[in-house]
């Protein structure tokens, strides 16, 4: 019996990796429970203790953990993570860091120096990550070329684009924290009568296929979801046999970018 806490259903890499990680644990002959922090390192630790202490779970997996995970409890916790400190407990790590390089340097080939992001108030770690490789890539982020709104999923990128619009000067590429908030930019740009990649470059930091919704393949930062789903399961159930090892072990799955056809090339 495994135990998964995830901080929504709603987000769809969120479910999408729910779903992943039900089906790896079901073809071992498991069952998987799900529950929900919504965000909050409160209900996280609540979640943590109940399981650890009245549910009887063998094990637990916790999705972009809410704060650093601490705990005494023998029951093994593997966490799938952005680049959080581990606390003690067994990690998956997705590192965004050679995808967003990638996608930098591709980008300032493609002459791009203009580059903004659109995210919401539960996206702070894609903006960290926007900011940090901006700045590591001798890029300007600049204040006008930013939207961290209070919208959610598509909403967030269809009115975060409406406000980067409005600005006197505006980027010519942009990212989207997440692929719902990418199709919300597209839509903007759509109704504003603007064309991609022709007038505006958008570029989306997770690959969760949303296909049927989009008329052009968006540039983005790859997950690898069944690979970090499978080695987060795994990771698990090897850890059922380490005799209660102190050791915690942490696997790097490294994200890549993909270039899409939703770049424009204005260098020439």
């Amino acid at each position: 019996l495994i135990a998964v806490i995830c901080p929504e259903l709603l987000g769809v890499h969120y479910s999408a990796m729910a779903t992943c990680i039900e089906k790896t644990i079901a073809e071992k002959g498991g069952t998987m429970l799900l529950s929900f922090s919504n965000f909050s390192p409160k209900t996280q630790r609540e979640l943590i203790e109940y399981y650890t202490t009245f549910a009887h779970t063998d094990g637990i997996i916790v999705i972009e953990p809410t704060e650093k995970i601490h705990t005494s409890s023998k029951i093994p916790i593997v966490q799938i993570s952005l680049g959080e400190d581990a606390g003690n407990v067994h990690t998956v790590n997705m590192d965004i860091a050679p995808g967003m390089r990638a996608a930098l340097r591709y980008l300032k080939r493609m002459g791009h120096t203009k580059i903004g992001f659109i995210g919401e108030t539960y996206t702070p770690m894609e903006y960290e990550v926007f900011c940090t490789h901006m700045k590591e890539s001798g890029l300007l982020v600049s204040p006008d070329f930013l939207s961290i709104n209070e919208h959610r999923f598509y909403d967030c990128g269809y009115y975060g684009m409406e406000e980067l619009l409005k600005k006197e000067e505006r980027p010519t590429a942009v990212f989207g924290a997440y692929s719902h908030v990418s199709l919300g930019m597209l839509q903007k740009l759509r109704e504003a009568g603007l064309h991609v990649p022709e007038d505006i470059s958008v570029l989306c930091m997770d690959d969760i296929e949303v296909t049927p919704y989009r008329d052009v393949e968006l540039a983005a930062i790859r997950m690898h979801l069944t690979t970090l789903c499978d080695e987060a399961v795994s990771l698990l159930y090897q850890s059922f046999h380490a005799n209660d090892s102190p050791i915690k072990h942490t696997i790097t799955i490294e994200r890549d970018f993909s270039p899409g056809a939703s770049i424009q090339n204005i260098g020439k």
